[in-house]
């Protein structure tokens, strides 16, 4: 076996601690960053219909997976093994196998999804900037994080004193036909996201932007708890200062700078 050059040792120093897989191949690309190859540590797997363990394999195939990047641009290329299940009466006669880092019909790592819900959850980035820092899609931020709705903290052991309460809009416009009135109907799909100002975290979401759902929320919480808040920040929304007036009548509304000086503004 030939020594490896420079870059394959760099890319091993990264990649050898995803757990499960070791690096088979490192190619520095045209444009600047690395391609790395990696191969699972066994080939040996249970059929997910039987349960028997197999390790004939079947053929060979490639997938590109994302993973968090490191020094630079980084293409995670994974070589799999589609196994052969070698129990005659088991219906599924080939398989791909699974690890803790790549679940069954995963395309990003397990480790990757962590840092999304990291960025997302507990420093409270924007969903945008946290898609363009790790080199993904916007909508595969969104979906871990929708995924991950049962991973948000107990709202109600916190101690929380400034809300901030802000809508989003997490996919484009969509036009849904009635099927008894055949009229076309415009649906916007918006939610709205409820965050603790003192560190970013967010505390929950809820559908649509208006006062109803802002108000079943916060009326949830406690009396103890909405009375501790003091301050909630908004952008200029009647909806929002309805649902704030009507459940928690003590604390003080402030609205985000931006949209202070563009109300000051000369026309």
């Amino acid at each position: 076996m030939s020594e490896p050059t420079g870059s394959q040792r760099d890319a091993a120093s990264v990649i050898f601690n995803l757990p499960d897989y070791h690096v088979i191949d490192a190619i520095d690309l045209p444009l600047g960053g690395r391609r790395v190859i990696v191969q699972a540590d066994t080939l040996e797997a249970g059929c997910p219909d039987c349960g028997v363990v197999s390790g004939r394999v079947h053929a060979w195939c490639r997938q590109r997976v994302k993973d968090v990047p490191h020094a630079g641009h980084l293409e995670l290329v994974v070589v799999k093994p589609r196994l052969v299940c070698v129990e005659a009466a088991c219906p599924r006669r080939t398989f791909t196998p699974t690890t803790t880092e790549l679940p069954r019909r995963s395309r990003c790592t397990t480790r990757l999804r962590a840092a999304v819900l990291m960025a997302v959850i507990d420093h409270g980035r924007p969903v945008d900037q946290v898609a363009r820092s790790l080199g993904v899609a916007w909508w595969t931020v969104q979906t871990v994080v929708n995924d991950a709705v049962d991973t948000l903290p107990d709202v109600d052991a916190l101690h929380v004193k400034h809300l901030g309460i802000d809508e989003h809009r997490y996919r484009r416009v969509r036009w849904f036909r009635d099927p008894d009135t055949h009229a076309w109907r415009r649906v916007e799909p918006w939610m709205t996201t409820l965050v603790n100002v003192a560190c970013g975290q967010v505390l929950g979401i809820v559908d649509g932007r208006n006062h109803t759902t802002v108000e079943e929320w916060l009326k949830a919480r406690s009396p103890a708890w909405r009375a501790r808040i003091e301050i909630v920040t908004i952008d200029p929304s009647a909806a929002f200062r309805k649902a704030i007036t009507t459940c928690l009548p003590t604390a003080r509304i402030a609205v985000d700078p931006f949209y202070a000086d563009v109300l000051v503004m000369p026309m």
